[in-house]
């Protein structure tokens, strides 16, 4: 309906800027023709009067010529159909005769008399005092020094005539036909490039703004219409320029790992970015709404509006437990503080990972306390022992203690290694062969357990990697395999490919392990409390899964509690 109202608005203005160009123009062709008119009229009155002049001189000359001595004669002369009134005025102006038949005064002073005296000749067009009546005259100066003078009425003198009338007024109709057709063009010259100036000057207001104005006309309408694009041009790049900078912000602000929430003075929501709404459960737009209306949570709301605190940590129970690192900062604008804008971390993760060192440090003092603390008390105690036997048992204890102590370190070691890649170079190499030598490496384990050994290899593909490590993986499998497996079992070790992925499985028929335990067996430490028997450090699959994630790969397991697990390991070939 708004863009209707301006169209008929914009209709209007054109319409009434039509109406006074015309009538403008109209104005000025009447005005034109009347002036035109005037000077014609006075151009023919001076043409006239210079005629009717001419002929009473022509006619003073003819007198002059045939030396005529009867002023009768030159008294039946006409000129414009009218007699021609004669005088004789002597040198001293006295009059000596005037076809009027009246006694006249003296003509010394008449100005047509004085030219005459004095050029020989002398005319003027004045008011007569004798007839009362305005006549044209003229006089010449005769050799005896008498002044002939003659004149007729000023209103014989006819300025135009039916025939000229006629052409008068055809030209000027034609002139004022031929002006409207000219205005009614230049109206059109004007009017349409400023209605399709409008028609675009609409169409951008309303958001197209790839439409210009055609640039038809030139002069200054055309110069209006290119400075017009120009301006167009120049408003689209700044526009442009702002979607693009507001679409970078947006972008910047949606893959920020960090919530943003911005509020006026009000607490009125002007950004809030997505992570901001994963974190306090937020699934639609709320620009604009009361930011306490969807974040329920005290700690966050008191933070908000508490000045005084500008950054801390708050524990979110809704709608998922979460560790929160806030902090604020207050949004100026011209000197004005017009809100505030609030960043949020979550740290959950860090909070965890802080744990997880803090228990690992307790795990491993305690892992490395227990067998110190056997190794100082037997020693301590063989000072006081004298028989051999009970000796040999006590050295015993603290040599599979120190034992013990040194796997420990050892796995400490490797891990930490492996978490730093800081040691090996990745090369090519074949797994077949690197298997073997592992199964080499434990085959007197598995005979002092009274374990068969199986092996199935069905690849010849090469993997690029860490081979230390890499021989670290099947090593801590088959290790656990066995030390997990009751005598007269059997570990099994398959290395194939399948559809461009090698494939490593370590299998055995040992105590299993239960499915409450399967999401921790990979945390440092942790052994199942069946297997605490078997002497185990805990660090052994730990090290596994990350030398698997070094290569960029997944393990699986599958274990059932008195029938077996098995390890997968998949790797993406060379």
């Amino acid at each position: 309906m708004k863009q209707l109202e301006a169209w008929g608005i914009g209709l209007t203005h054109c319409k009434a800027m039509r109406s006074k160009i015309l009538t403008s123009v109209i104005i000025t062709v009447l005005f034109a023709l009347i002036s035109a008119t005037c000077l014609f009229v006075v151009i023919s009155n001076i043409q006239e009067i210079n005629r009717t002049k001419d002929s009473l001189k022509n006619l003073n000359n003819y007198a002059i010529k045939l030396n005529i001595k009867d002023e009768k004669l030159i008294e039946d002369y006409q000129i414009n159909n009218v007699k021609v009134r004669c005088t004789l005025i002597d040198s001293n102006g006295t009059v000596l005769y005037d076809s009027t038949g009246k006694n006249l005064e003296n003509h010394l002073n008449r100005i047509e008399v004085q030219d005459a005296i004095n050029n020989g000749e002398g005319s003027s067009v004045r008011l007569s005092d004798t007839t009362r009546e305005k006549l044209i005259y003229y006089a010449t100066k005769l050799d005896n020094g008498q002044i002939l003078r003659t004149s007729i009425p000023f209103k014989t003198i006819v300025f135009f005539k039916g025939d000229n009338i006629i052409y008068w007024f055809i030209i000027i109709l034609i002139v004022f036909s031929f002006s409207i057709f000219l205005a009614m063009k230049l109206v059109r010259a004007i009017i349409e490039p400023l209605k399709d100036l409008e028609n675009v000057t609409a169409r951008i207001a309303n958001g197209d703004m790839h439409i210009r104005v055609k640039e038809k006309s030139k002069g200054e309408i055309g110069s209006l219409g290119r400075t017009f694009n120009n301006m167009a041009d120049q408003l689209q790049n700044q526009i442009n320029q702002v979607i693009d900078k507001q679409n970078r912000l947006e972008s910047i602000l949606s893959s920020m790992e960090s919530g943003v929430i911005a509020v006026d003075r009000r607490n009125r929501v002007i950004i809030i970015n997505p992570y901001a709404k994963r974190i306090f459960g937020i699934r639609k737009d709320i620009t604009g709404e009361l930011i306490s209306d969807y974040i329920k949570d005290y700690d966050v709301n008191k933070f908000l509006n508490n000045e005084d605190d500008i950054e801390g940590e708050i524990k979110l129970l809704h709608p998922i437990e979460r560790e929160l690192k806030v902090k604020k900062a207050s949004i100026i604008y011209d000197l004005e503080k017009i809100g505030k804008v609030i960043a949020v971390q979550d740290i959950s993760e860090i909070k965890r990972l802080e744990n997880m060192r803090s228990q690992f440090v307790t795990n491993v003092s305690h892992e490395l306390k227990t067998p110190l603390t056997s190794i100082k008390g037997f020693a301590e105690t063989l000072k006081y022992v004298e028989d051999e036997e009970t000796r040999q048992k006590f050295l015993d204890i603290i040599n599979k203690e120190s034992e013990r102590l040194s796997r420990l370190i050892n796995d400490i070691l490797v891990l930490s290694k492996i978490e730093s890649d800081a040691f090996g170079e990745e090369e090519e190499f074949l797994p077949n062969v690197i298997i073997e030598d592992v199964l080499n490496m434990v085959k007197a384990l598995a005979e002092t357990k009274d374990i068969s050994l199986e092996v199935d290899q069905d690849n010849q593909q090469l993997l690029y990697g860490d081979r230390d490590k890499f021989l670290q993986l099947v090593l801590n499998l088959v290790e656990n395999g066995i030390k997990y497996s009751n005598s007269g079992s059997k570990v099994k070790v398959s290395s194939y490919s399948e559809k461009g992925i090698y494939i490593l499985q370590v299998n055995d028929t040992g105590i299993g392990i239960p499915k409450a335990d399967l999401p921790r067996i990979f945390e440092r430490f942790y052994r199942v409390d069946k297997a605490r028997k078997s002497g185990g450090t805990g660090l052994g699959l730990a090290i596994v899964k990350h030398i698997v994630k070094t290569f960029n790969g997944e393990m699986i397991i599958d274990s059932t509690v008195g029938v077996g697990s098995t390890f997968t390991v998949k790797l993406e070939h060379l």
